[in-house]
């Protein structure tokens, strides 16, 4: 397991060399994973510590242009994902007004090389890093030679004939395709959070759900219906079917997420649920009574019943 560093006081002295992957790793999807397994790989070769800075929170966010992080990963979900990775080192670098106004030289010569003795660096095409991004390929192509450590630029790497991309999973996330969504990231997206009291409504039809609280800078999809598995505390996995919406027939107001577990019985109160989604059912709509919602989600729960088991397979 790495080694996770969140705070640079805490970064280890006397390190010997290191070969380091460096971006926002936002999802960690199937690219991110060609940089890591570069990063390992050169590593080993040369018998030095492999390392991969990621930055929290999103630069986008300090700099303004977001008014929340609306993130693929929070920073708990790409340390878990991270958990599974033979990468020796990770360091979640502080994004604030401070560290984004060093220039790529600063940085780069006083953080990469002074305080991580970077030996090797392997980058994606497209990353940029130090004030005004002036961090890129050709910056780095010459420094290189001007310091005396090596480069690596990975090219672009492709998912359904198509450059892998955040942006790409974060559009087809919003646009309800699960599917691509999921074969970029290489695995199913999932949400969690605590499971919390609602206003029991589903329980007085037949099913009842599990409330969730989100991470406000989590990412959610297109409002609607989907299929999925639900994750309990326990680790058991249960088929499940999720709506993400204001619940217009009952007179909602206010965007909320909750899961109806398939053939389970029992409180999960105070507990975290995480939901990976499979696939997308259908858009939220106003049913004429509640005897119409209910039979829109038998129908939806025998539909998810019927997928489940063919979208795992695809993953």
């Amino acid at each position: 397991m790495p080694r996770f560093i969140h705070k640079l006081s805490e970064l280890p002295e006397g390190l010997k060399g290191t070969v380091l992957t460096m971006g926002d790793f936002d999802g960690l999807h199937t690219g991110h994973h060609t940089l890591i397994a570069s990063t390992i790989k050169e590593a080993h070769e040369r018998g030095l510590l492999s390392v991969l800075l990621t930055y929290e929170p999103s630069p986008k966010k300090i700099l303004k242009k977001l008014d929340h992080d609306s993130r693929l990963t929070t920073t708990d979900e790409k340390e878990r994902l991270l958990e599974n990775t033979a990468v020796d080192m990770v360091i979640f670098y502080p994004v604030t007004a401070e560290t984004l106004s060093l220039s790529a030289r600063t940085f780069l010569r006083g953080f990469l090389l002074q305080n991580l003795k970077l030996r090797h660096l392997v980058m994606g095409l497209d990353h940029h890093f130090g004030h005004n991004r002036r961090g890129n390929a050709q910056y780095l192509k010459a420094a290189a030679r001007r310091y005396g450590f090596s480069l690596e630029i990975i090219e672009d790497q492709l998912s359904l004939e198509k450059r892998s991309s955040s942006t790409r999973i974060r559009h087809a996330l919003q646009g309800g395709d699960i599917a691509v969504a999921n074969t970029i990231l290489g695995y199913a997206y999932s949400v969690s959070g605590e499971v919390i009291h609602g206003e029991q409504k589903g329980r007085t039809i037949g099913f009842p759900t599990a409330n969730l609280r989100l991470n406000p800078d989590k990412l959610l999809p297109q409002v609607g219906v989907y299929y999925g598995e639900a994750r309990l505390h326990s680790g058991e996995e249960i088929p499940a079917v999720a709506n993400l919406g204001y619940r217009p027939t009952v007179g909602g107001k206010s965007l909320g997420f909750e899961v109806h577990l398939l053939d389970f019985s029992g409180s999960l109160y105070g507990e975290n649920l995480q939901f990976s989604f499979l696939g997308f059912i259908r858009g939220e709509k106003k049913f004429v009574n509640l005897e119409a919602l209910q039979a829109q989600i038998h129908e939806d729960c025998q539909t998810a019943r019927r997928q489940i088991s063919i979208a795992k397979t695809k993953l």
